[in-house]
């Protein structure tokens, strides 16, 4: 079976109905905001900024004149949504043309296929299509409200981990000089190099007012970070919602903490309508811990296990692994970590910068060796053992996707132009660590 075109074709099916072009049309821009640590709001997790970079009209929520509900209705964002519907391609969005010119599955086909049979997300939809606005009511919000971490993991930095402030003297030359000049500006505007933490809750009351307001009417809430367990900001935005029950929960975590202060995770969660969990795990045992400095596999499993004994409302744990130079050779063995040692579903995303971390830095013969490794997981699907493993179509949809990423990496190789730096910023990290 071609997978990707199932998937696909099945996403394209749930617009039925609807008079927009399925080659472009995403519901996020609809029903979805998405925040990061130092302010910026975004279409989703995955959106770039607008070409030519930051718009007028798409302000950090930390300026003075913005004003959540005049985005919302703003001429910006009425002109994302009319080039969705029409076939046309924002630059924001060129994450997700790009996943699915190589038939990897994208955020948006994610979206469309999650969503759009539930009238919560399809009418808004419909509303835009005879008015040309959408109510101040977003169902669907990602806040990442501060940096706050307990890990230093190799491709993050000081905007996504406060930890990394300690390391980013040491590597920031590794960076150029686009990049350094954007971290900087977040560490000069934010005092990074005295708090180390980004907390926009409690510094910016008019924007959580606007949350506040959303919260009647949240069907779902994400929360990623930094480290959004152990972020007390997280703890009181779960306070605020005055119907958790009607409430699913996502999240994007390490797993690493459990308890937090008086908090329980485990009796919070149980309060809400079900609990989604994407857990960021980047290779298998040792590898993990290479990468996602901080983390600890057998700490890992025994989280793992807590949550599924104890919650009855999980609706659904993968571990996501972040493809890059760093694990690309070993994909294989992480994919049967995740699937068969942890017994959670595998997912899949992709460095993409900065690009002495991309997995072209590595040569094609090393890209080779990590097809080869999916490959073989992907036969192993045949045996008896793992003939009828739950989901299966979607891990060999991520073995797919991840065979297709790594040969485009070798049809785009940059080894001889890449690699000297990615070693260099390696093994700087690893005498960091000794």
């Amino acid at each position: 079976m071609d997978n990707y075109k199932y998937f696909y074709d099945r996403a394209v099916d749930k617009l039925k109905g609807l008079p927009v072009d399925k080659s472009t049309f995403c519901p996020l821009p609809f029903v979805h905001v998405s925040t990061t640590p130092h302010g910026e709001i975004k279409l989703c997790c995955r959106a770039r900024p607008p070409k030519g970079g930051k718009n007028v009209n798409n302000p950090n929520i930390k300026d003075d004149n913005f004003n959540l509900k005049d985005y919302w209705h703003s001429e910006y964002m009425n002109e994302v949504r009319d080039d969705l519907i029409l076939g046309k391609k924002p630059q924001q969005c060129q994450n997700c043309w790009k996943m699915e010119d190589m038939d990897i599955v994208s955020l948006r086909l994610n979206r469309i296929t999650d969503l759009m049979e539930n009238d919560t997300y399809r009418e808004p939809v419909e509303h835009y299509l005879k008015h040309r606005e959408v109510e101040f009511k977003i169902p669907l919000i990602e806040l990442k409200l501060s940096n706050v971490c307990n890990f230093k993991c190799r491709m993050c930095w000081p905007k996504d981990s406060s930890k990394w402030m300690q390391d980013w003297d040491k590597l920031k030359k590794f960076y150029d000089k686009k990049d350094q000049t954007f971290i900087e500006d977040i560490i000069d505007t934010n005092n990074l190099r005295t708090t180390r933490v980004m907390n926009l809750y409690e510094k910016d009351e008019y924007f959580v007012g606007h949350l506040v307001e959303l919260m009647e009417h949240i069907e779902e809430l994400e929360f990623a970070g930094g480290e959004p367990l152990m972020d007390p900001i997280h703890y009181r935005i779960l306070d605020s919602i005055p119907h958790p029950e009607n409430v699913t929960l996502k999240y994007s975590t390490n797993l690493s903490i459990m308890k937090m202060g008086k908090h329980s995770v485990i009796d919070l969660w149980k309060k809400f309508k079900s609990i989604k969990l994407t857990i960021s795990i980047d290779g298998h045992k040792e590898l993990n811990a290479k990468i996602r400095r901080g983390s600890d596999w057998e700490l890992l499993k025994k989280n793992i296990k807590l949550v599924k004994e104890n919650l009855d409302n999980l609706d659904v744990i993968k571990g996501t692994t972040c493809i890059s130079g760093m694990n690309a050779q070993e994909l294989g063995e992480t994919a049967e970590a995740i699937e068969f040692e942890l017994g959670i579903f595998w997912h899949t995303s992709r460095m993409q910068s900065p690009d002495f971390l991309h997995a072209n830095v590595l040569s094609p013969i090393q890209l080779k060796e990590g097809i080869d490794g999916l490959k073989r997981v992907f036969d192993s699907l045949n045996t008896a053992k793992r003939r009828n493993i739950p989901r299966r179509f979607m891990l060999e949809t991520h073995l797919n996707g991840a065979i297709s990423w790594l040969q485009s990496a070798i049809d785009n190789n940059k080894h001889e132009e890449k690699y000297e730096a990615f070693l260099k910023f390696n093994n700087t990290i690893t005498d960091m660590d000794k």
